[in-house]
């Protein structure tokens, strides 16, 4: 809901920006850089916290992982 929210937020500010085909320049530095802050947190969330999960999951050793694997296989057949 949060990422969902944040990309809603960076959208409408973006289409109010550029419409109708003009930039405005004038646009206050506080709206960009929370603008950009927020594209950083989805890019966070998005693509760096779950790439640094599964590191650490593939460094698990192979019989932990196989076990977890096969549990997560049997929880969703229930």
């Amino acid at each position: 809901m949060q990422i969902q929210q944040a990309l809603d937020i960076v959208r409408v500010v973006g289409n109010h920006a550029v419409h109708p085909g003009k930039i405005d320049l004038k646009d206050d530095k506080a709206t960009v850089v929370r603008l950009l802050e927020l594209v950083n947190l989805i890019a966070e969330q998005m693509i760096s916290q779950p790439k640094h999960v599964k590191a650490m999951f593939d460094s698990l050793p192979d019989e932990q992982r196989q076990q977890i694997e096969r549990r997560d296989k049997s929880s969703d057949t229930k």
